[in-house]
């Protein structure tokens, strides 16, 4: 098995334990799932080869829907930390390019000494132009909001509220 083989594999079993995650199967289940399957897909790889394998699975969606009963009061940790670290670029790249606007104001001005700012939409951040006979250098330090938007989207998408909810169901019983 090659290493392109090995990465169509692993991109399925990644998709695969995405959905099984959404579909909130619990992490020992999953792993056992995802295990067979691995396995599954290495044996077809050996007849058929890893992109007739892989293509002969079908929607890695449908599969995990049907592959174990789902627990509606598991937090989904894979898909909080998807979609918190999407964001987080997101926001990240966001904040890059306000910083080259300022960037581009700042030297606009034609300063002799360097200029200090930040950043309305992303308080904490802090930029420094300071212009020489060469160029110029850019100190950006990014403020807390990226942080912030990561966190909150991965306790939103994750929902880490169900396990006090579950345990405080099974504390009742």
């Amino acid at each position: 098995m090659n290493v392109l083989d090995r990465a169509r594999i692993v991109g399925a079993t990644l998709s695969y334990d995405l959905w099984l995650d959404f579909a909130g199967v619990p992490g020992r289940r999953r792993r056992d799932l995802r295990r067979e399957l691995r396995a599954n897909l290495g044996d077809a790889t050996a007849l058929v080869g890893s992109r007739n394998a892989v293509r002969g699975l079908g929607g890695t969606r449908a599969m995990a829907a049907s592959a174990s009963v789902p627990d509606p009061t598991r937090p989904h940790w894979t898909v909080g930390f998807t979609v918190g670290m999407s964001l987080l670029g997101l926001s990240l790249l966001a904040e890059l390019l306000a910083a080259l606007s300022w960037l581009d104001g700042a030297m606009g001005a034609t300063p002799d000494s360097p200029v200090t700012g930040s950043m309305t939409f992303f308080p904490g951040s802090s930029l420094t132009y300071s212009p020489s006979a060469s160029g110029f250098s850019l100190s950006i330090n990014f403020g807390w909001v990226c942080l912030a938007v990561g966190f909150i989207a991965f306790v939103l998408a994750a929902r880490p509220w169900r396990l006090f909810a579950h345990r405080a169901v099974s504390l009742s019983q």
